[in-house]
């Protein structure tokens, strides 16, 4: 069988089972009996859905093998109807992508202006009953670490 023949046997079949596969969904939606929705859902499951997967598999290794030949005129022509849309379509994307990046951009100039000070603190955590409650002690250590080096200092200079 040709491969132009058989491309249009496989489109057949789908449409055939896409068409089954809507009237199963259209009665599911409509059927209140669960037995009969369990049935439908699985009749989809079973045999709808894999017989379209098997049809569209070969449908796909097929279609690459067909060739579309255009002359060099038809080819000229079809790009000068679409060549406006994809300029239009390069410039609004640029475009938006340019407005989201400042945007983004002025977000992250306005987070680091913020006069947010870090405080020098360390946080100990002790459980007391563990899935419970646990002591939390927080010690301000600016300037700690400067007198605890002036110490060291000292002793090691001795």
């Amino acid at each position: 069988m040709k491969n132009s023949t058989r491309l249009n046997y496989l489109k057949d079949i789908l449409e055939l089972l896409y068409e089954k596969l809507g009237e199963f969904q259209k009665e599911l939606v409509m059927n209140s009996n669960l037995s009969a929705k369990f049935e439908l859902n699985q009749r989809i499951k079973r045999e709808i859905i894999p017989s379209i997967r098997k049809y569209e598999a070969e449908y796909w290794t097929l279609y690459p093998q067909e060739e579309i030949i255009l002359s060099d005129e038809e080819a000229e022509k079809k790009l000068i109807e679409i060549e406006p849309s994809l300029i239009s379509r390069e410039e609004k994307s640029f475009n938006d992508y340019q407005l989201q990046s400042i945007s983004l951009l002025q977000e992250i100039r306005d987070k680091l202006n913020e006069n947010q000070t870090a405080s020098p603190k360390l946080k100990f955590a002790i459980p007391l009953l563990l899935p419970i409650a646990s002591y939390e002690l927080e010690i301000e250590t600016d300037g700690m670490m400067y007198q605890i080096w002036k110490k060291l200092k000292g002793i090691l200079r001795r």
